[in-house]
């Protein structure tokens, strides 16, 4: 939380530097549902910034010192926006009060029941089934997410109810600055060694965070993950898990018509049957997490069953776009994974969903520090796919860290093939997104599962060779 509490009911005027991005957006839909006066600038204009601008924020396109509003009472940065930004800097000029995303996140913490989706995986879903549970359940949360869920057709939703949804990001540990009153905790892996030490110093960072929970605040967490078992928990902790005996579990899981089918326990008491229609069954776990703390709330768990049932999927977590054009029968899917343990399980999942299809995966390592310090992870986690297209690793602009150039992802197809996980004929280098699409149609076969995954912007190539006809069995 930042060293000082502030009224933002008597914030008028606030400006966002670097407002498409996913995150800062949010808040931005929540200060123009306020009825705040709102501006913003990015370097790109995109949906999320003409979404913006029709809901009656300013937005400008490009960072200069003119863009800050006369009079303005707070301007906000995103984590991406590098501190010597221009706008920034014209901010500690004027004396302008400057918050972080997350700073501003934790001031809105402050004061309400919140529930704080965290973990270096998974988070999004988590957030977006548990935001979507409480909506059709009548509890009407304020929920903000780093993606577009299709219930609130957006990523932020101004309820009116006590509990206030949202993902605690571990980036920078940013997640501290959240005041949360009850957690999910979905994953604890090596990430963003861009500033952690190592994996003990991410646990530790979790354990901050968890430490943060109230009297009375609860923390569900996977208790299949080995990282997250080494969490000291507090008083009110609910172990969820696919595998162990645990205070909820998920058994008897079958796929039918494109669906999971599974029993919920706690401990040994029958829940229910329910379904969920996304491929994963870290996702079974996700929503495990979600049905506890529904349990616990005392939430009818028939209705949750029937929201689960319902859900219908987030922008870039495995969302089917449609049928690759003037290609016979090619599923087109987009997908923001990049985390390697992450990558081996979502190819799994395409297998499990998509069983009789090849799977053509097209991915795009995201920033030369995670591709150089994850590098033997990313030799192993493509094996589940039948036919690859590495193309040439995204790098975040702004992000400072030691980069080496000599890892690209020509190097990583080599190492891979070297390795003999993958044969030559079936992983390619791409330099970019034209030779991407001619690689794509050089190689696609008719009945192939197209799977473009990465947190770059890769998703803009997926968006652009689709057309929605595509089936999804």
């Amino acid at each position: 939380m930042p060293k000082k509490f502030m009224n933002l009911d008597k914030i008028n005027k606030i400006h966002f530097i670097g407002i498409g991005g996913i995150g800062l957006s949010a808040l931005a839909k929540m200060m123009v549902l306020l009825g705040k006066k709102v501006s913003g600038s990015d370097l790109l204009s995109s949906a999320i910034t003409e979404r913006l601008r029709a809901q009656g924020a300013k937005i400008s396109i490009g960072h200069q010192a003119s863009n800050l509003p006369k009079n303005v009472d707070l301007a906000v940065y995103s984590a991406a926006v590098p501190l010597n930004n221009i706008e920034i800097l014209e901010t500690k000029k004027l004396k302008v009060p400057l918050l972080s995303y997350a700073e501003l996140l934790g001031q809105i913490s402050v004061g309400k029941k919140t529930v704080a989706v965290t973990g270096t995986n998974g988070k999004t879903t988590t957030t977006g089934i548990l935001g979507k549970v409480l909506i059709d359940c009548g509890l009407d949360p304020m929920l903000l997410i780093g993606g577009q869920l299709k219930q609130i057709d957006g990523n932020f939703h101004l309820g009116q109810g006590k509990y206030f949804v949202t993902e605690a990001d571990e980036y920078k540990a940013t997640m501290l600055k959240i005041k949360p009153w009850s957690v999910l905790l979905t994953s604890i892996e090596k990430d963003h060694l861009d500033f952690y030490k190592d994996l003990p110093d991410i646990i530790r960072h979790f354990q901050l965070f968890i430490d943060k929970i109230p009297a009375g605040g609860q923390l569900f967490y996977n208790a299949d993950d080995r990282n997250v078992t080494k969490i000291v928990l507090p008083p009110l902790a609910f172990g969820c898990s696919l595998k162990n005996p645990s205070d909820y579990m998920a058994k008897n899981i079958i796929i039918s018509k494109g669906q999971y089918h599974f029993n919920v326990y706690n401990k040994k008491k029958f829940l229910g049957d329910f379904t969920l229609p996304i491929p994963g069954q870290y996702n079974i776990l996700n929503s495990l997490m979600v049905i506890g703390f529904c349990h616990q709330l005392g939430i009818d768990l028939g209705k949750v069953n029937q929201s689960l049932a319902n859900f219908g999927g987030l922008w870039r977590r495995f969302e089917v776009l449609g049928q690759l054009k003037n290609a016979a029968d090619v599923t087109v899917v987009s997908d923001y994974t990049h985390h390697p343990s992450a990558i081996k399980k979502t190819l799994k999942a395409a297998k499990e969903f998509f069983p009789v299809r090849r799977l053509f995966l097209v991915y795009q390592p995201h920033q030369h520090d995670r591709t150089r310090k994850l590098y033997r992870s990313f030799l192993s986690c493509f094996n589940k796919a039948d036919f690859i297209i590495l193309q040439e690793i995204y790098d975040v602009a702004g992000r400072k860290y030691q980069s080496d150039k000599a890892i690209t992802s020509k190097s990583l197809v080599n190492d891979i093939v070297k390795t003999g996980n993958k044969k030559r004929s079936a992983i390619v280098y791409s330099p970019d997104f034209p030779a991407t699409k001619k690689l794509i149609y050089q190689n696609v076969l008719p009945g192939d599962l197209l799977l473009i995954m990465g947190a770059g912007d890769l998703d803009d190539l997926a968006r652009t060779i689709y057309v929605r006809t595509a089936k999804k069995n």
